[in-house]
């Protein structure tokens, strides 16, 4: 069996997944650093971002467990406890103990998820999707997005149900359903 972990180029250029594979962590790390920098102003990074942004948009509706929290988030509980942790402090979540089971402790979102909400930060947000998909054409991202709604029904089958438009997780849509 090949290691498709392998990070010496073999020049096997019939198998494109390890390729695709090395390039999605790549690219999530630039991604990060655009995000972090677009954030930094309110005080959070893009994993902290991304977990508002699943409470709220991907479980909707309801205070989850830190562990609906990190199966949704696709992490450890420890680790989602952490991002939840500094979230508290910045004021974005509540850590609440859940009454009926003393063990669990539930996600809520704060008013203070409001800013991204506001003309200023649309305004930044949509920079920074211009500089992110810039040459890019509509419908390849279109493409794009399907594409990683499959793949993500293949890497996480209980989050991503057939016909399902995925989470939408622009920032400005963070608020929207906030109590």
């Amino acid at each position: 069996m090949r290691n498709t972990l392998c990070i010496v180029n073999r020049n096997e250029p019939t198998d494109a997944r390890p390729e695709l594979f090395g390039s999605v962590f790549v690219l999530a790390q630039h991604l990060a650093r655009l995000g972090d920098a677009a954030l930094e102003p309110l005080g959070i990074t893009t994993k902290q971002w991304l977990l508002l942004a699943v409470v709220e948009r991907r479980l909707a509706g309801r205070q989850p467990t830190l562990s609906e929290a990190a199966t949704a988030y696709g992490s450890s509980r420890q680790n989602v406890k952490a991002i939840a942790t500094a979230l508290e402090a910045r004021g974005y979540l509540r850590l609440v103990a859940d009454p009926s089971d003393r063990r669990a402790v539930r996600l809520a979102i704060t008013p203070k998820v409001a800013v991204f909400s506001e003309a200023a930060w649309a305004a930044r947000e949509a920079a920074v999707f211009e500089a992110v998909f810039e040459g890019l054409p509509p419908a390849e991202i279109q493409q794009t997005l399907e594409f990683i709604h499959r793949w993500l029904g293949v890497v996480a089958p209980d989050l991503v149900v057939t016909g399902d438009p995925g989470p939408d997780l622009t920032t400005s849509q963070i608020s929207r359903s906030t109590r």
